[in-house]
């Protein structure tokens, strides 16, 4: 009986089966469920780092460190700043209680920031942990649904040192490696409602658009 029991545990983590449902879930409580656990899986594999693809969701696009992930309702930009990791930069946020939702992060060494801003009747979501941020702009539906995925793949993020060491020297890496500062969240920027304006646009042109899944090396 027990053998069954741990087959069917080992069979919920694979199939991704152990996403809980958004009606029942809090934000806290899926932070502490899932960003503040020790999530030992890998799908994805990238130079200098790999993480968890939750089930329902691809890598459409990469450009330097940073990847442009969907599913069937969202996307979802991965920027990994391996720089900031390599140096083990410290995160500097403020909580802002005039938005949604503001929140720091903290569970062991690893630090970060979640802001969730209400606009236009969306959801702007910036998740930033351990040394990767991700954001998304989602309908109030999929809010939940959407949070949970961005967890599942910050949480299992897992650097490759020797990797990272290694590229360090490389010039061009280190520049294309300071282009998007993680650590600063949009919501502070002058110009926040006109980028939105603008991603808006870029997400609605994009979804009419076929794009090629990019394959990932599986563990």
């Amino acid at each position: 009986m027990k053998k069954i029991i741990s087959l069917l545990l080992i069979l919920i983590l694979f199939t991704g089966c152990s996403i809980q449902k958004i009606e029942d879930t809090s934000f806290d409580s899926i932070i502490k469920s899932i960003l503040y656990q020790e999530i030992d899986l890998a799908n994805s594999n990238f130079e200098g780092y790999k993480f968890y693809l939750p089930r329902g969701t691809k890598v459409y696009d990469k450009k330097d460190s940073n990847l442009e992930i969907k599913d069937q309702d969202n996307t979802y930009y991965l920027y990994v700043d391996m720089i900031s990791y390599y140096y083990k930069t410290k995160v500097n946020h403020t909580i802002d209680n005039n938005i949604f939702y503001s929140n720091n992060l903290s569970y062991r060494d690893k630090e970060g920031y979640i802001d969730i801003t209400k606009v236009n009747n969306k959801y702007f979501l910036e998740v930033m942990y351990n040394y990767a941020k991700i954001e998304s702009y989602v309908n109030e539906e999929n809010l939940y649904d959407s949070f949970m995925n961005i967890c599942y793949i910050l949480a299992t993020i897992d650097y490759n040192d020797t990797t990272i060491k290694y590229r360090l020297n490389d010039e061009e890496f280190k520049a294309t490696g300071e282009e998007f500062d993680i650590f600063k969240s949009k919501k502070d920027n002058d110009n926040f409602l006109q980028w939105i304006e603008k991603y808006d646009k870029y997400e609605e042109k994009n979804t009419t658009k076929d794009q090629d899944i990019i394959e990932t090396d599986e563990d």
